[in-house]
């Protein structure tokens, strides 16, 4: 038995010793990337009205937490943004952290989900653990090469619709990859990676895109105030 236990040790002073340069280089590029966000007005904030934090548990998990919360503004709208984590279960119990990026609407919309790599089970976003209520379904519009490469769930097969009208999709096409949720009035683009500066510059212009296509008609037909 002593040996065995030896054996173990050894094994994992050695995983240590192999690994721990990798993960003390990959924590520096991490903390590079998520340095710098005062630079584009983007502070420490909060999720007042929790619609941030409400999203995440639509999205990843239904007993996560908000951290690393900033907000700003961008081409004046306001944004916040957060890291999204919870605890995957199981045997060995890990950490997983994922990461939110949100513009404000005007009005709060039905709920719409749409990505790349968007996992359109009734049951479930992206792994079992982030429940979709069964009635928001996959969609399909009148453009084969926009059903090709994305999905979309909505509660309302109409409203998808008029959200993805085609001026909309077009844009999208030539967009780069994004997931994104519409969540009360937030438009949220989320990712199963931690917060960086370059991710959000890079979802922000899609997002403001996004917000700037939207039918007027749908804002005032579908729209809700903000409360």
């Amino acid at each position: 038995m002593a040996l065995v236990i030896g054996g173990i040790v050894l094994f994992g002073l050695l995983i240590a010793r192999i690994g721990g340069p990798w993960v003390d280089r990959a924590n520096a590029e991490l903390a590079r990337e998520q340095a710098g966000a005062e630079g584009y007005g983007w502070l420490p904030g909060t999720d007042a009205d929790g619609q941030l934090h409400a999203a995440g548990c639509r999205i990843f998990a239904p007993d996560g937490d908000l951290r690393r919360i900033l907000a700003g503004e961008y081409q004046g709208r306001p944004i916040r943004m957060a890291e999204f984590v919870y605890t995957e279960g199981g045997r060995l119990p890990s950490t997983s952290v994922n990461h939110l990026v949100a513009i404000e609407l005007p009005v709060r919309l039905p709920e719409l989900a749409i990505g790349h790599d968007l996992d359109i089970r009734a049951e479930s976003v992206l792994d079992e653990r982030a429940a979709v209520e069964p009635r928001m379904e996959r969609v399909e519009v009148e453009s084969e090469t926009f059903n090709r490469q994305f999905r979309a769930t909505a509660l309302d097969a109409r409203y998808a619709s008029a959200v993805l009208h085609p001026r909309m999709m077009e844009w999208l096409l030539n967009q780069p990859p994004l997931n994104f949720w519409i969540s009360g009035s937030l438009l949220v683009a989320y990712a199963a990676k931690p917060w960086t500066v370059p991710q959000t510059l890079t979802a922000l212009p899609v997002l403001s895109g996004v917000a700037d296509l939207i039918p007027p008609f749908v804002l005032s037909d579908y729209g809700q105030p903000v409360r």
